[in-house]
């Protein structure tokens, strides 16, 4: 109600003429409005209390004039109200008011004091018609009341020559003020029109800015509650509409945890009182860079936020907040880490391909070869169950990593471990599912494309070197198992020197090359690992530091017999009986005693009597792959030790398959 009546009141002053923009002020033109509409409001009500009072008294003229110059103001109230210029009816308002006053200057009016309405009209008048039209019409007011107060004859009552300079000087002192004020006026008021324009167009640029920039802008307050002014970008980069009067906090509940949550308020708190400087406070910012989640569009995007404290005039403090979409920055920079990984790995690859003898590396990717596609045979064979698939998978992954291990390749073997370790997860799981067989393919696919990638290596390493040399089984052989006992003996701390007793060329060339390597590269690791001491342990039990592997290969009436010899500690009955129960190998009470019956558990799979697995020995399938590679070629194993003097691993080997399959030990 109260309202209405307002808007009704300005209405009637303004004489219904719209104020385009409140924010800016009030326009000068429409204050005039103002001045005059209440003026001739005013005005005319007094005049006509003053005629009707004026006649009552018996001055009816003075009275009549009095009437008549409030109809004349009223109609110019009305006039206002129309499309008609502003100036028009002001120049008719002001005229009809100055020869009012002069006439009450001429007649003196009630008591004299009629006159004293001159001073109002230069203040009136300049205002009301600017300072061009107003001066004239002081002008021509001076010159009338000058005429009355200093002619005699002109006024009602002959006006003493003092209070006639007194009327005229006061009057010009008047007018005098009111240019001074309203040059004054006007002089502020382009200024201040000129300060408009310019913080209106930094304004429309502020807000050209902030609606174009894609960074989300926003204030928000103690209570974390977004303010009216924010950036367009902030609702596209946070995925929600409708952002004023919204909680902060509670856009970022399904991204954080409440620790973070906790930690982030925290923060804001820190930042509102400024408990450390803005260098101190961004590098602590818990959302320098964060996974979001937008719970009405499900959007997940990685943002980065800055925060600062700004004070407001009326002594708030707010935070200033930006918000920043670096999705594809973050992307981008992850790809280029990954190719900047990839390349250094490349160079780390081929760093380690170059030490390598080419035959013997060509070796490695003859066997690996061999493994990967006698692995896809398995897998794709149906008549082989998961579990038996996953097994021989495991086994040709230790085999492929011993070689590895052997050559330096560091990152593949690690690449291969882990896959192992995965393997060895998978068969001790109850159920081994789809998913997980497609799992391991994938993997396995990984890995063949790195061995792709050792070819192509291999190749330009060639395309370098050149050789005469036939490729030598022996030597490549030889070679690979003095780099196992070095690699094994060397991460392991131990003094290990592989002796070489006998070599016989027929077996290396006519007999299962990739077999004999397989096996004697799991045997002289497991001599490294299980059976020669520290040196420490050695010197104390009266041998030398440096433990002795001694290999022979012999070939007698189309048998291959490979004998594999170390002095270390020999075979540990009691530990291969602890491990033997806890896998329920050990069915009766006899088989705990029997040596014969332990010794051939020590091939089962996943024996192991280390506690941890490493990249030698842990996993339990070392003598396992021994077993099953024997077997393979219908091969025997004969197994002897003697407890501190070592272990020798005999294996005979048929030139031609016979159908004995056993192991004896």
């Amino acid at each position: 109600m109260a309202s209405s009546a307002k808007n009704i009141f300005l209405n009637i002053l303004t004489s219904g003429k719209p104020i385009e923009n409140e924010e800016d002020g009030m326009p000068a033109e429409i204050v005039r409005y103002i001045l005059l509409n209440a003026s001739l409001l005013i005005g005319s009500i007094m005049l006509v209390v003053f005629g009707i009072g004026v006649i009552l008294d018996g001055e009816i003229f003075q009275g009549a004039i009095d009437l008549l110059v409030a109809v004349y103001a009223m109609t110019g109230f009305f006039i206002l109200r129309t499309r008609v210029p502003y100036i028009y009816p002001a120049f008719l308002t002001i005229l009809s008011a100055m020869a009012l006053f002069t006439f009450l200057v001429a007649d003196g009016g009630i008591q004299g004091f009629g006159g004293l309405w001159i001073y109002v009209f230069p203040i009136f008048t300049i205002f009301a018609l600017g300072l061009r039209i107003g001066l004239a019409m002081c002008a021509v007011q001076f010159a009338a009341v000058t005429a009355i107060v200093f002619v005699p004859g002109l006024a009602a009552f002959p006006y003493d020559i003092s209070a006639a300079f007194r009327i005229s000087a006061v009057y010009l002192m008047v007018v005098l003020c009111t240019i001074v004020f309203e040059q004054t006026r006007l002089t502020k008021d382009r200024v201040a029109e000129r300060l408009n324009r310019i913080v209106k167009v930094e304004r429309d640029e502020i807000t050209a800015m902030k609606d174009n920039l894609k960074v989300g802008i926003f204030f928000m307050n103690r209570e974390y509650i977004i303010q009216g002014q924010y950036s367009k970008a902030m609702e596209n980069v946070m995925a929600v509409t409708g952002l004023q009067d919204r909680s902060f906090m509670e856009l970022l509940m399904a991204s954080l945890k409440q620790r973070e949550q906790d930690t982030l308020m925290d923060y804001f708190t820190m930042v509102f009182e400024r408990s450390f400087d803005n260098q101190m406070l961004e590098d602590i910012n818990p959302l320098h860079e964060f996974s979001y989640f937008s719970t009405e569009t499900g959007d997940e995007k990685t943002l980065r936020c800055t925060f600062s404290a700004v004070d407001r005039e009326n002594g708030e403090v707010f935070i200033l907040g930006t918000v920043q979409d670096i999705t594809h920055e973050v992307a981008l920079q992850r790809q280029l880490s990954e190719e900047e990984n990839k390349r250094q790995e490349e160079m780390k690859a081929l760093f380690e391909v170059i030490q390598i003898e080419p035959r013997v590396f060509n070796d490695f990717l003859e066997d690996t070869d061999f493994e990967f596609n006698r692995v896809n045979e398995i897998l794709r064979n149906r008549e082989v169950s998961t579990r038996d698939a996953v097994i021989e998978l495991y086994q040709s992954i230790h085999a492929v990593k011993s070689n590895a291990v052997i050559l330096g390749l560091e990152n593949f073997s690690t690449s291969l471990h882990e896959f192992e370790s995965e393997l060895k997860e998978l068969r001790e799981k109850d159920e081994i599912t789809f998913e997980d067989i497609l799992h391991i393919t994938v993997e396995l696919e990984a890995i063949m494309k790195t061995t792709d990638g050792f070819k192509d290596i291999l190749a330009r390493i060639r395309s370098f070197r050149t050789s005469d040399r036939k490729n030598q089984d022996e030597y490549v052989l030889l070679q690979s198992l003095q780099k196992v006992a070095d690699k094994a003996s060397q991460d392991l701390g131990k003094k290990v020197k592989l002796e070489i007793s006998h070599i016989d060329l027929n077996a290396i060339e006519n007999g299962p090359r990739r077999v004999m390597k397989e096996v004697l590269t799991q045997l002289v690791r497991n001599a490294v690992s299980h059976g020669i001491e520290s040196p420490d342990e050695r010197v104390s039990c009266g041998k030398k530091e440096e433990g002795i592997i001694q290999l022979s290969i012999k070939e007698k009436e189309g048998t291959i017999h490979i004998k594999l010899k170390d002095d270390g500690k020999g075979l540990d009955f009691s530990k291969i009986r602890k491990k033997a129960e806890e896998l329920n190998l050990i069915k009766n009470t006899d088989q705990k005693q029997d040596k014969n019956f332990l010794l051939k558990t020590i091939f089962s799979p996943g024996f192991s009597t280390e506690g941890t697995a490493s990249m030698h020995a842990g996993r339990g399938i070392g003598l396992n792959l021994v077993r099953e590679r024997v077997r393979g070629v219908n091969g025997s194993i004969k197994l002897q030790s003697e407890n501190g003097k070592g272990t020798a691993f005999n294996i005979y080997i048929p030139l031609e398959r016979k159908e004995s399959d056993s192991i004896a030990s």
